[in-house]
């Protein structure tokens, strides 16, 4: 574990319980969304991103779905 680390959880552990859950639940959506940026910035998601996408512009076109103005 990195120095600065340390020095947040020694302040973290100064806290109420309720502060240290909230510290912890940001921390956590922190984690939660650089893995999610990880996931969806791979050639292959992107890839499938970009079919998505293409697929739904084909819907809209057919009149199978309607524009709900997403790419405005």
């Amino acid at each position: 574990m990195v120095g600065e680390l340390r020095e947040v959880l020694a302040l973290v552990e100064q806290q109420t319980d309720e502060v240290q859950r909230q510290t912890a639940e940001l921390v956590s959506l922190a984690l939660e969304e650089r893995e999610w940026d990880a996931t969806v910035s791979t050639p292959e998601s992107q890839a499938f991103l970009v079919e998505l996408v293409a697929e739904a512009h084909a819907d809209i076109a057919r009149g199978d779905m309607e524009d709900g103005g997403w790419d405005r």
